[in-house]
């Protein structure tokens, strides 16, 4: 279940949106008393009570907004459960001093705003002595050792128990509660009031999670990377999922550079099968593959890794999607025995990554010429060394003559949308012109590029062939290919109007 939180300086403004929130679907709601402006009416809040509700009076101390004296605020917590409210959330340092009485059920809360501490399964512990029904922790995750410690605390519970890793980081911890039988998850339901750090919407865990059907036999995949924030792999993987009866869940969880490896490990116990994996760990996790197809071995990188008998096996759905994208912009994909039309071929990768390492390996592979540029003259000439090809300077990119030019960079991914790779003077009349950047789908890349009379590929058509790959190999079916591209243009299409 998901609890929205709703949170107003006016009485009668939280009374209209706690009923669009019925009206939207939710079942339970938090409502935020400390952030009115003016003396908290009780009787008047709770006169029609559209849905369950918990009462939180938040203290500035864990996060809330609540100015009056502590006595006050307690008097009001102890009103609110002889009104017979549903749940009431308490700090444990203030629990004993309010008795349980009727049916209202006590949640006894710990939030640390500042760190997660050592020790937190103990502090559980003490929340749960304290005649809780649900036990709620909620502190700031730093790391992903922070937020996997957060997890533990659910794992190891024996009331119902809500562990919540705030921050980025943590953003996973307020999915995969549901895997371990927390009884709810905090979404905000106005996406103007967000109420804690990393705070999913109501929206996004129903629509991109389908978080009600997690449950703990649920199969959890992962798409690993920094940034991570903005990926649309959870909302196409999980819509494919469930659109097929497939009881599976994909979160984001962000992994800093050069900590690939550690964090892999971490992870382990909670028995992810797969991983979608992104900049910049694609080169990485090659080298901590046992088992690897041919093309991550031809190419040095890996967006795709399964667990297979204990054993982590890697797979390169980036190089097919790229070759398929381009190929059907040139005309179509050969039959067996002809030519690609990539054959002879002049093409300019910008950028010296993992998704420009393929391309690069697949260009060659159909018989293109291939040059490369990338910010880093060293890594551009480190690729070109490995694949076989010319290595020109970042200054240059403009005045080199192809047919074919590739945006493998993150430049002009959102929110930096104004941003490009190359200026003007880059594009001709005639060219294919190439960005692997999906999110926005027409980036200013395209732009200068259709202006100038070229023909444009967006990311998004190898966005979904190589998420679908990836899909076969998690599931062993055929993915719905239409679904996935309609509901990426439906995010990318939310995206733009906010």
């Amino acid at each position: 279940m998901i609890c929205v939180t709703i949170g107003r300086g006016r009485h009668g403004s939280l009374l209209d949106e706690w009923k669009a929130a019925a009206q939207g679907g939710a079942e339970l709601v938090e409502l935020r008393l400390d952030c009115l402006r003016r003396d908290v009416d009780l009787k008047r809040v709770l006169a029609e009570r559209p849905t369950p509700m918990v009462i939180t009076v938040r203290r500035a101390v864990d996060g809330g907004l609540w100015r009056g004296d502590e006595e006050k605020r307690q008097r009001l917590l102890r009103e609110a459960i002889a009104l017979g409210v549903d749940y009431v959330d308490l700090e444990m340092d203030v629990a004993k001093q309010i008795r349980k009485f009727g049916r209202t059920k006590r949640i006894i809360s710990y939030h640390n705003l500042k760190t997660t501490p050592e020790g937190l399964v103990d502090i559980a512990e003490q929340c749960d002595e304290m005649d809780a029904d649900v036990v709620k922790v909620a502190t700031l995750a730093k790391s992903l050792s922070d937020a996997v410690n957060v997890l533990h605390v659910a794992q190891r519970a024996v009331v119902p128990t809500v562990a919540i890793a705030m921050g980025e980081v943590g953003f996973f911890t307020r999915v995969l509660g549901a895997k371990l039988k927390a009884p709810f998850t905090y979404a905000n339901f106005n996406p103007d009031r967000v109420f804690a750090p990393g705070m999913p919407s109501f929206h996004a865990l129903k629509k991109d999670y389908y978080y009600d059907e997690i449950d703990d036999q649920t199969e959890v995949y992962a798409v690993i990377g920094d940034p991570i924030g903005q990926s649309l792999s959870p909302a196409i993987h999980n819509a494919s999922f469930r659109h097929l009866g497939l009881n599976k869940v994909l979160v984001p969880i962000l992994v800093p550079a050069g900590r690939l490896g550690g964090s892999l490990d971490e992870l382990e116990w909670l028995g992810i099968k797969g991983y979608s994996v992104t900049i910049p760990h694609k080169e990485e996790m090659v080298t901590l593959l046992r088992q690897k197809e041919d093309t991550v071995e031809r190419t040095g990188s890996c967006n795709t890794m399964v667990v297979e008998d204990g054993m982590r096996a890697g797979y390169n759905t980036d190089y097919r999607a790229a070759l398929d994208t381009l190929e059907d912009a040139l005309g179509g994909r050969p039959q067996d025995g002809e030519a690609s039309p990539l054959l002879d071929k002049q093409a300019l990768i910008l950028g010296a990554g993992g998704v420009a390492r393929s391309l690069a390996f697949g260009l060659m592979h159909r018989g293109a010429g291939v040059s490369l540029a990338s910010r880093s003259d060293e890594k551009a000439t480190k690729l070109a060394s490995d694949v076989g090809c010319r290595a020109i300077h970042w200054g240059n990119r403009a005045s080199t003559q192809s047919d074919i030019l590739v945006n493998c960079t993150p430049v002009g991914m959102f929110p930096k949308v104004d941003d490009t790779p190359a200026p003007p003077a880059a594009f001709r009349p005639g060219m294919l012109v190439f960005d692997t950047v999906y999110h926005p789908e027409h980036t200013m890349f395209l732009k200068l590029a259709t202006e100038r009379g070229c023909t444009t590929v967006t990311g998004v058509d190898m966005f979904v062939h190589q998420a679908a790959k990836q899909f076969q190999i998690y599931t062993g079916l055929e993915a719905p290919m239409q679904l996935m591209r309609d509901v990426m243009k439906g995010k990318l299409s939310s995206v733009r109007e906010t």
